[in-house]
């Protein structure tokens, strides 16, 4: 007998940086136009609550049809604002009652291969980030993007007990959009073991790239905290991806050699030198935030499911890569800081000496005077 779901949705996620910070008292103060942005607030009962520092800006960014193979798909769109330069784009699709585990299974398949959710996100997102850019602080646009898909199930057959109902239900080829082929056990077994739980009502599979949330409650706080850690997963990389231009641009000036006389007091080496300072603080600040942005109160049920995402996410990758490049730039740059200074003392006593020689050469006029 095939699974029916009659209550749920999907939440398609794609996250952009767009700036430095963004002033989201500024950004609130810009939308109040288009009515009521609250701020993202968590459950605050004793089985979940949790502290989120700077709590983003959410405004809601009206409906959409979204095409996709088997038809248009409607969907609402909202949005969240994020102080540390982020806006993360969300379209939210009923799933119909009714609807067959098998084609919940299709929709995934169809959504990962969609070109129409990214288009759609980013126009909502280019249009809102024009309404909020007097709040952006240096403003800037990145082509990379994050993506991810949240499949929230509510009421279905048989989900009175979630540990038995994933087994009945191919979660895997759910999670992996894979509507062609039937997983071996080990992928299968391997997805079906990263599941937790916090009541026997509840479930959570989080995956690198979409995730399963068993609610019945319609509990969105786990979801909060995957895009909450999908924004910090942005970050990472574009730190990351930063720290390699800057790599790069030190090695490629340090082909050229390209120093002379007039740039005794200023050189080719100290720009690159000052910027990887100014990233460095800002890493450090951005490494500060996301150890201390989210805590827990009472029970740590979402403190295991934002250890979960950092973990399939490869936060600690991300961070290793990261400290070894800014462990790289800046022993380079000591080392041609070493090198200016030796060249300006180089510089300073060449200096010396031809002023040295200019007064000696009144001397030599008047000694050349009395020996004639």
């Amino acid at each position: 007998m095939g699974i029916s779901i009659e209550k749920g949705c999907i939440l398609i996620h794609r996250v952009f940086d767009v700036g430095g910070e963004i002033s989201l008292t500024r950004a609130e103060q810009l939308l109040a136009e288009a009515g009521k942005n609250p701020r993202l607030k968590f459950s605050t009962d004793t089985r979940k609550a949790i502290i989120i520092k700077e709590s983003p800006l959410k405004t809601d960014l009206g409906e959409g049809i979204l095409g996709l193979p088997s038809g248009g798909a409607p969907v609402h769109v909202f949005a969240r604002l994020w102080n540390y330069g982020v806006i993360s784009i969300t379209l939210e699709m009923r799933i119909a009652p009714g609807t067959a585990w098998e084609t919940l299974i299709k929709t995934a398949s169809e959504l990962e291969a969609s070109d129409e959710v990214d288009l759609l996100a980013i126009s909502r997102k280019n249009a809102l980030k024009k309404q909020v850019m007097p709040a952006i602080g240096a403003p800037a646009e990145w082509d990379i993007f994050e993506d991810y898909i949240t499949y929230i199930i509510e009421k279905a057959d048989g989900l009175e007990n979630p540990r038995e109902f994933i087994k009945r239900a191919d979660v895997s080829a759910l999670i992996l959009a894979e509507d062609k082929e039937r997983l071996g056990e080990e992928s299968r077994n391997f997805i079906l073991d990263s599941a937790i739980q916090y009541s026997s009502s509840d479930l959570a599979i989080i995956d690198w790239n979409s995730a399963l949330l068993i609610e019945p409650d319609g509990q969105r706080d786990v979801a909060d905290v995957i895009e909450f850690s999908l924004t910090h997963l942005l970050e990472f990389r574009y730190y990351d991806e930063m720290l390699s231009r800057n790599l790069q641009e030190l090695y490629d000036t340090m082909e050229t050699k390209q120093e002379s006389v007039i740039h005794i007091f200023r050189n080719f080496y100290s720009d690159i030198a000052e910027d990887a300072s100014r990233k460095y603080m800002e890493f450090s600040e951005f490494l500060g935030r996301v150890e201390n942005s989210l805590k827990t109160v009472g029970d740590p049920y979402l403190a295991v499911a934002f250890r979960a995402s950092a973990l399939e996410f490869h936060f600690d990758d991300w961070r290793n890569s990261i400290s070894r490049k800014m462990e790289t730039l800046a022993q380079i740059s000591q080392i041609l800081h070493g090198e200016i200074n030796t060249r300006r003392s180089h510089w300073l006593e060449i200096i010396i000496i031809l002023l040295i020689a200019v007064e000696m050469i009144p001397m030599a006029v008047d000694l050349w005077k009395f020996l004639r």
